[in-house]
């Protein structure tokens, strides 16, 4: 007897299939080493070390790892991004263990209170990149201002210090896009939490306080070619940062559009013939190639 598949089912598989193509979701098997969770009303998924069976008192490096825009909902699932992918591999896991957390917010990755009320004089005195930005995005600062939760995302990684034994020297932040600016975000709000921050394709917003992180190590990605998330975002916060002698190193990736994370999440090195060079913004910065290595050497000082 012919079986005959729900024209539902049907819609939904698709629906999925073309949610994994687009946000580059992590496979099947890969999915299952994030178990899914929620704490209040954040759902979340929560790597564990590869050997933690194997070493009970053991302190592990915790890795908060934030999504952009289209990762926003409350199906625990979009919020995987392509990264995440990366970290999930055996290989990976077994050079880096570590505690990888990875909220999802249906709002946006600011505090209470971190978005003031700003006059069109108060945009006109912004940097260029951002004034463009902000002048011509219709209802950006209204976007903002309708949901945060990054304080709530902070509160989880109390909550897991406590049932986890996590290294709090080796907490590190990154995110793309929405999660860069998240990135920035959570550093400039807890500059004591976290050793070090990959943010790509995001923004230090300007009324935010470079001097305040100028002691955390930045590692920031930017396509040259970005036509979501102006470059200038990165570029400004790395000269911010370079005039209070802060430790980041910027790369930007000349010719590249907003998707970048999958270069610069397995970067090990610079290539000057396609115009990738690390800068650096003081002499404190480790010059490691590989960003990974990079993140995993740094501790909070």
């Amino acid at each position: 007897m012919r079986r005959v598949v729900p024209l539902l089912t049907i819609l939904m598989l698709l629906i999925l299939s073309e949610s994994f193509a687009q946000h580059q979701i992590v496979t099947p098997e890969s999915l299952k080493m994030y178990e899914p969770r929620t704490y209040q009303d954040l759902p979340y998924r929560l790597m564990e070390p590869i050997d933690l069976a194997d070493h009970p008192e053991k302190a592990y490096p915790l890795v908060l790892s934030l999504h952009g825009a289209h990762g926003k909902g409350n199906d625990n699932l979009k919020n995987i991004e392509s990264w995440n992918r990366v970290m999930a591999e055996e290989k990976w896991r077994r050079v880096y263990p570590c505690f990888v957390v990875v909220p999802q917010t249906r709002f946006q990755w600011f505090e209470p209170g971190m978005i003031p009320d700003l006059t069109e004089d108060d945009i006109e005195q912004f940097p260029d990149a951002y004034r463009d930005y902000f002048k011509t995005s219709e209802g950006i600062m209204e976007n903002l201002k309708k949901g945060e939760q990054l304080e709530t995302a902070f509160e989880l990684l109390d909550e897991l210090s406590g049932e986890f034994h996590v290294d709090a020297d080796r907490v590190y932040v990154l995110g793309h896009s929405m999660g860069g600016t998240g990135t920035w975000n959570a550093i400039h709000q807890q500059p004591e939490r976290f050793a070090a921050a990959i943010p790509t394709a995001g923004g230090f917003v300007p009324w935010l306080d470079a001097q305040r992180i100028r002691h955390v190590p930045i590692w920031g990605f930017h396509g040259s070619a970005d036509d979501v998330v102006p470059v200038g975002f990165t570029q400004n916060a790395f000269d911010r940062l370079k005039s209070v002698g802060g430790n980041m190193k910027y790369t930007e990736l000349v010719g590249m559009p907003h998707e970048i994370e999958m270069t610069a999440f397995v970067y090990e090195g610079d290539d000057p013939d396609r115009g990738f060079i690390t800068q650096y913004s003081s002499d404190r910065c480790d010059r490691t190639q590989n960003i990974w290595d990079w993140l995993f050497a740094q501790r909070r000082q």
